[in-house]
């Protein structure tokens, strides 16, 4: 689901002495909890799978904190698997994700949509039906022409860039070698898509170019959320966007504070994932993590975003066990790795690119990620609950204490014709562990003559530019790069379409960083998106993996677990798997405080 944007996107607290918080109450409204499933108290891990601390009490401010922006509020630019959660705020889309722990929220439901699609008997044509009475935040009618008018937004990718529009460009649209034929409402005001019908304010039909078993997921997506033509102020969107969930901007000051108030114009009545507690959230950022730990401590801070604790203190929370009842350390379904550039020399020849492979520290690199409560090792690029996940298959064994092959790194490194090493330089973000990672990366290529380079950016534009940009990659001779990346949506496409389909290779926004572009792998997919057939999904994906990691273009390193913690006077807390294993930030409530 999306990438684990950033070094601190799984990476809080210093003074955990300060931690124990009491619970407060209220006797402000209450309502019901957006949630359902068992429902605990407290304890260890028991927001993985159950509501915490459950409460009908209202009001009250929910502070979040991050270590660096979102890369966007826009969304249609989003594709940062923590900015996916905080859309939920303020966005709606036809389909989403319940409000329920375990893999209940993992399943995807109507949501402006009243019921299900009526789908065609060929699959091409899904036809939904969304509330009527609808409205914008400014009070205004909310209709399936706007839904329709923030879906074609994605084809103006000169101006709307950096989401996951690889999903929908030639799906919807006629596309020639690859490019499709429609640029978007800002180049072709009058047009729009025909493959997109609204017959009237409340029904919207689809029409895709083929069957596509994954569409539900899609219409779950924020760029699929409706935007309003008269407010859109195209790449500035972003800034302050109109609002059909239950919170509204109030302000953003980009890298600093954003605040959310309730929309006076949302009903509950219309929205059934949704059971927001609190009438103001706010994010903080704060670059220096450590910082954000310590206000985490002090209380000013109610949850990070980005879900995990820096792993210097894991101890102190796993030792306490006050403080580890508030512990959640699930596995999840991300992959982190390390992209490796075929598009630059002398990476441009697999036996080069598997001299990293076998060089590579992961033991070390995995240390820092927070050793067991960061995750394991991984072997391959398709992460556990995926249809072909093999945890036997390690096609570039690193040593037995997965710290390296030296003497395979060396014999790579002959057979590519650099015997004496060379030189490359590594991306990663420039907060956060970054550096650590850098440094024990560029130890461990050292050790074969690998010479890393630094190539840091900043979180807010690292992988829509740096590493998202194929040309970007090519100049500043980006040879690795750090990042992690999980389902978009729990099928074969929906975890391997955007990093590895050839014909979805963007010039900016880009997610398949190594600009892979493998014949079998893209019919593979192609044939995935046909099936919901979970063997023949199996099958094709195992074809993926093993193809993938041929090219030796994707270096796994760690299948991860977060680390989070949950102050005990938050109230209905739970981790939503839908999301991306983050907190359902919009069900959170504070006990009125």
């Amino acid at each position: 689901m999306r990438n684990i944007r950033g070094s601190a996107r799984l990476v809080a607290v210093g003074a955990v002495g300060v931690i124990a918080l009491a619970a407060c109450g209220s006797s402000n409204s209450s309502s019901t909890p957006g949630t359902s499933g068992s429902a605990v108290t407290t304890g260890y891990n028991a927001g993985v799978t159950s509501v915490v601390n459950p409460s009908t009490v209202t009001g009250g401010t929910l502070k979040l904190g991050e270590s660096g922006d979102v890369d966007s509020y826009d969304p249609a630019r989003t594709y940062y698997a923590y900015s996916w959660d905080l859309q939920r705020l303020f966005t709606r889309s036809l389909m989403g994700f319940p409000g329920e722990p375990g893999a209940g929220g993992n399943v995807v439901v109507p949501d402006l949509a009243t019921a299900p699609p009526t789908i065609s008997a060929d699959g091409k044509t899904y036809t939904y039906k969304i509330y009527d009475g609808l409205k914008w935040d400014d009070g205004t009618p909310l209709t399936t022409a706007d839904i329709k008018y923030g879906i074609e937004r994605l084809w103006a990718t000169d101006v709307i860039n950096g989401g996951p529009s690889q999903y929908y460009l030639c799906l919807l649209d006629t596309c020639v070698n690859g490019t499709p034929q429609y640029k978007g409402p800002y180049a072709d005001p009058t047009g729009g898509l025909t493959s997109i019908q609204t017959p009237d304010a409340t029904t919207i039909t689809f029409t895709l170019n083929k069957p596509y078993a994954d569409f539900n997921y899609l219409m779950a997506l924020p760029a699929s959320a409706p935007v309003p033509k008269a407010r859109d102020t195209k790449a500035d969107y972003g800034k302050k966007p109109a609002s059909s969930g239950p919170f509204m901007f109030q302000s953003f000051t980009p890298n600093s504070l954003t605040t959310w108030v309730r929309n006076p114009n949302w009903s509950q009545a219309t929205d059934k994932i949704r059971k927001p507690m609190v009438n103001t959230v706010t994010l903080t950022v704060d670059s220096n993590q450590a910082d954000l730990d310590q206000r985490l401590a002090a209380g000013d801070v109610d949850l990070i975003v980005d879900g995990s604790i820096l792993t210097t203190d894991r101890a102190k929370y796993l030792s306490n066990p006050t403080l580890k009842a508030g512990v959640d350390n699930p596995a999840t379904s991300f992959i982190r790795y390390m992209a490796v550039m075929q598009t630059v020399a002398p990476l441009t020849n697999v036996n080069c690119r598997e001299a990293v492979f076998y060089a590579f520290d992961k033991a070390g690199y995995i240390k820092i990620r927070g050793g067991d409560t960061g995750g394991s090792v991984a072997f391959s690029m398709t992460p556990n609950g995926i249809p072909g996940f093999d945890a036997s298959f390690n096609p570039y064994p690193n040593g037995a204490d997965y710290s390296g092959d030296i003497t395979a790194a060396k014999a790579a490194l002959t057979k590519c014709g650099q015997p004496n090493g060379f030189s490359i330089s590594m991306a990663y973000v420039n907060t956060g562990i970054g550096p650590a990672l850098f440094a024990s990366v560029q130890a461990a290529l050292g050790r074969v003559g690998i010479k890393v380079t630094s190539a840091p950016a900043d979180q807010s534009q690292y992988y829509a530019t740096w590493i998202g940009s194929p040309q970007n990659i090519i100049n500043k001779h980006i040879g690795i790069a750090v990042a992690a990346w999980g389902p978009d949506f729990p099928s074969v496409g929906g975890y391997w379409n955007s990093i590895a389909n050839g014909s979805l290779i963007l010039p900016t926004g880009n997610s398949n960083y190594p600009s892979l572009n493998d014949p079998v792998v893209n019919q593979a997919l192609a044939d995935a998106t046909q099936t919901t057939d979970q063997a023949k999904q199996a099958t094709l994906g195992t074809t993926i993996n093993q193809q993938v990691m041929k090219n030796a273009v994707y270096l796994p390193i760690q299948t991860d677990k977060f680390f989070t913690w949950r102050p005990p006077h938050l109230t209905n807390v739970f981790i939503n798997q839908g999301l991306g294993w983050f907190y359902d930030y919009v069900q959170v409530g504070t006990g009125g405080k």
